[in-house]
């Protein structure tokens, strides 16, 4: 379990509550609930009522949507240190636009949209810097449609594989190899592509040495050569 102080060491990282010291947080500390949820399992489902936010402290956790016709979009794969579902709690009776899966052993803590708009209230600093991660949410959703737009399938790869990698620590900068627990499935949800497609470009960049594929992960070898392609 997740000490009390390495849960708040762990909040004060996050892009909403970055730059905090841990000790203002500790006032949301006592509103925050463990929970625990099996590898497979739904956190949440779209359509379920949005009044928790959640901080993964272990685990993966695939933010996605089915459409009609049965494909899956995928928004994010998350790790920890990371926060979701903090756009519904903002607003009152919101109900979620997504689905949130654990893909490994996962535990959240969880916090209450009450609990939440309290300190946000409180603490006006904080509320601007929420101003600054929603328009930072908006920024990467124009991004992500250009990508779609102006990108082919291969490049899109690419990016995704390097961006996936950064959020692991690296390679950003260095060569340091990056194992990316990712199956083609999410992968495919995540460019916006046919699994197919996605299955191809994969392969095509293992036969270049550029990556290693394994069941259900790839690792990425040659991050410049494969940022080359992504351009």
């Amino acid at each position: 379990m997740t000490a009390p102080a390495e849960v708040l060491a762990l909040l004060s990282t996050t892009p909403l509550f970055g730059g905090i010291a841990p000790a203002e947080l500790e006032p949301l500390l006592a509103d925050f609930r463990l929970r625990r949820f099996a590898a497979e399992s739904y956190i949440f489902r779209e359509g379920d009522p949005g009044d928790h936010m959640h901080l993964v402290t272990r685990g993966e956790v695939k933010i996605s949507r089915t459409t009609e016709a049965g494909s899956e979009v995928v928004f994010a794969v998350l790790g920890a240190g990371d926060v979701f579902g903090e756009i519904a709690v903002l607003q009152e009776n919101a109900t979620r636009s997504a689905d949130a899966q654990a893909l490994a052993e996962t535990e959240c803590y969880v916090l209450h949209r009450q609990a939440l708009v309290a300190f946000l209230v409180a603490h006006p600093a904080v509320m601007w810097r929420l101003v600054t991660v929603l328009s930072d949410y908006i920024r990467r959703k124009d991004e992500a449609y250009s990508d779609l737009a102006f990108n082919d399938i291969p490049g899109r790869v690419a990016r995704k594989l390097l961006e996936l990698a950064a959020a692991r620590g690296g390679p950003a900068e260095g060569e340091a190899n990056v194992t990316v627990p990712l199956s083609q499935r999410t992968l495919a949800g995540l460019v916006g592509a046919s699994r197919e497609n996605v299955n191809r470009a994969l392969s095509r960049f293992a036969s270049l040495g550029l990556i290693k594929l394994e069941r259900g992960r790839v690792t990425v070898l040659r991050p410049e050569e494969l940022r080359r392609r992504g351009l």
